[in-house]
């Protein structure tokens, strides 16, 4: 059981009515993680609903060949491996926890009492499952053509949407290695380096240990502009 004043900081739960809060409340349960801890492995049983409410989750492929690619990073609010839930099927990916995180979890046979007894749920469902759908359409899309400081920007003014806004700019409370970068956006190693770089001497996008400082994101919009 976790409190209700939690559901309402999930955005699919925002419409839900007292009584769909209070049923869902019973039902949910917390686990924590800790940083770069396995949530779930491809091939595993989906069982349960995942919804993250703290921290940032990393999923990752593992291609034949032994390399990692980093499909998405999921943050506060959204769930992780939804689609699996629904069809019935294994894990297609991993996931683990890219800093501590704090996961809601739902079982599956309540998962779908949820949607029939609460349709205001259920078409929120629907609304976050299009969006993932058009989201993942449009990175495919994105790996396949354009510039790679505009896929690179594209990256993180995605993060700059939920991001805490400061006096100093948005502040992108998640931290990847070059080389997670150059996983996400496609490209080698060495042409991340290269931008993030020049970004950081230009104070377009300030690396730091624990996460990245957007002084200004007019900049990135117009380098993604730029690449049309």
């Amino acid at each position: 059981m976790i409190e209700i004043s939690a559901l309402n900081r999930i955005p699919r739960f925002m419409g839900a009515s007292p009584q769909a809060l209070e049923w869902l409340s019973a039902r949910f349960q917390r686990r924590r993680f800790d940083r770069k801890q396995i949530i779930f492995q491809e091939g595993d049983p989906c069982k349960c609903l995942q919804l993250i409410e703290l921290g940032t989750v990393k999923v990752i492929k593992t291609l034949e060949s032994g390399r990692e690619l980093i499909l998405n990073i999921f943050q506060s609010g959204e769930s992780v491996g939804e689609v699996a839930l629904i069809d019935g099927s294994d894990y297609p990916a991993s996931a683990w926890a890219q800093e501590d995180s704090v996961i809601l979890e739902l079982p599956r046979d309540a998962y779908f009492e949820m949607s029939r007894k609460f349709p205001e749920i259920l078409f929120s469902t629907i609304r976050d499952l299009n969006l993932r759908v058009r989201s993942m359409t449009q990175r495919v899309q994105e790996l396949g053509s354009g510039e790679v400081e505009s896929r690179l920007a594209r990256f993180f003014l995605a993060f700059a949407r939920t991001a805490k806004h400061r006096p100093d700019g948005y502040w992108i409370p998640i931290h990847l290695s070059r080389q997670e970068l150059a996983d996400v956006v496609g490209v080698r190693i060495e042409t991340v380096i290269r931008i993030m770089s020049r970004w950081h001497k230009e104070k377009v996008l300030e690396t730091h240990d624990d996460g990245y400082l957007l002084p200004n994101r007019e900049i990135l919009i117009s380098i993604v502009e730029e690449s049309f």
